[in-house]
């Protein structure tokens, strides 16, 4: 997609009538609509059953499970740069094939070595660590496949619809993955995603539109100059951008502090509240809950608010929403309720800044750079999650879980500098952030 097919002509900044109405009979997107839901529900077991493994399977302390988010995360630290080449250099729909095998094997891993009485923490590390690479290949080949798949008028439907399907399943699959890992144990949960992932890969080879072959970049160098003459070019649209430079510092500064929070939460259910490996489940539920009614609700808001409004509202509810976390004591049952309530606004506050900022991205990013502009993006928001894993390690063995949770609170907030001070929070209509890109030549 060029950022010149950009927005309805009407001028409103939400998407027209009839935008979903035709995603219903778009055959092929519902195919990767099909596809990416029952994927969603396997990873969102993932998202329990895999800390699970390491708190109640493997006995681990604070800092193995800081560790182990830290090596999911790894990939940003640089190598997700390359996958963003990688992606503007070939068809993304081969690359997303090729990820979900791979993340079915390695997920597989994990119950073998268990019925094997082999896995341990290392095991489990790298596990955590190709799983993550292999995410890092499908996700930013999907951002990028989806633009070529539907037309710029039913984007932000198609974001909203695929984001419905993914807070569903946060719902769900939490709620499975808790059961799962009660009745037949962490590690062998697992397989539900493993699982998950084949009906991913045959849904994609289901879709039958061509894939456009990629143009490629790069002043028609060849290896790794020219390399790294793509992986620039991706850095300085995205630097340059008035759009997304505030964008990624405000959604990396929330992740940093929601990551110590997301570390130390199990481990703070588990052993401070007493919560069971079901009510931590009803816990990451609730979450998807919020989410699933922020996605059908938010053509309604942006049509009331604009997405530079929209998107400060949805920060401001996320952040207040994390403050709350450490304010909650007492039996198991109240704490679950109370945890659930937070989370519930958490994911509405969370999901409704995940549409409209991939939204943004999309539309303001020309076609040949999306591979390089979303990889850029990403590995700044999600490159602080490394270093917040292991500082919320550290932070909750050496200062306590509740404190750790006290300083994500006080932090998180300061993600709403970055766009108070930026033209975005005044873009209402998709032409007015066209116009604002501010992005250089490719």
């Amino acid at each position: 997609m060029t950022a010149e097919k950009v927005a309805p002509q009407s001028g409103q900044p939400g998407p027209q009538p009839s935008a979903s109405h035709g995603l219903l009979h778009h055959a092929e997107f519902n195919k990767l609509w099909f596809g990416q839901g029952v994927s969603a529900i396997g990873n969102q077991v993932t998202v329990v059953a895999l800390p699970l493994t390491a708190v109640a399977y493997l006995k681990a302390g604070p800092f193995q499970v800081g560790l182990l988010g830290a090596a999911e995360g790894l990939v940003f630290l640089g190598p997700a740069l390359l996958v963003g080449v990688l992606v503007d250099r070939v068809r993304r729909k081969p690359l997303m094939i090729g990820s979900d095998i791979g993340r079915t094997a390695v997920m597989a891993v994990v119950p073998a070595l268990a019925w094997a009485g082999a896995l341990n923490m290392l095991a489990l590390y790298a596990v955590a660590l190709v799983y993550g690479l292999l995410t890092v290949v499908f996700d930013l080949a999907y951002r990028s496949y989806l633009p070529t798949l539907v037309s710029s008028d039913v984007l932000l439907a198609g974001n909203q619809r695929l984001q419905s399907t993914d807070s569903v399943s946060q719902v769900v699959g939490p709620s499975v993955g808790g059961g799962l890992v009660q009745l037949i144990g962490a590690p062998f949960a697992l397989l539900a995603d493993a699982v998950s992932f084949v009906f991913s890969v045959l849904s994609l080879v289901w879709i039958r539109v061509p894939e456009p072959a990629p143009k490629r970049d790069g002043g028609g160098q060849g290896g790794l100059r020219g390399v790294a003459t793509e992986i620039r070019s991706g850095l300085r649209f995205l630097r340059g951008s008035r759009v997304l430079r505030p964008l990624a510092g405000a959604v990396g500064t929330f992740n940093f502090f929601s990551q110590l929070q997301l570390t130390v939460i199990v481990l703070y259910a588990v052993r401070i509240l007493h919560m069971s490996a079901g009510e931590v489940g009803i816990l990451f539920g609730a979450f998807g809950a919020g989410g699933v009614l922020a996605a059908v609700t938010l053509s309604r808001a942006l049509a009331w608010l604009g997405y530079g409004p929209m998107l400060v509202a949805t920060l401001v509810l996320a952040a207040v929403a994390i403050a709350g976390l450490p304010l909650v004591t007492g039996s198991a049952a109240v704490a679950t309720a109370l945890l659930s309530a937070l989370y519930f606004f958490a994911g509405f506050g969370l999901v409704g800044q995940n549409v409209i900022s991939m939204t943004l991205r999309q539309i303001v990013t020309p076609a040949p750079l999306q591979g390089r502009v979303n990889a850029s993006f990403r590995m700044i928001i999600r490159a602080v999650l490394p270093f917040a894993a292991v500082a919320a390690g550290l932070l909750g063995s050496g200062i306590g879980l509740r404190h750790t949770l006290i300083i994500a609170a006080a932090g998180v907030p300061l993600s709403l500098l970055w766009v108070a001070f930026s033209p975005v929070w005044r873009m209402r209509t998709l032409e007015e952030v066209q116009a604002g890109r501010g992005g250089p030549a490719p």
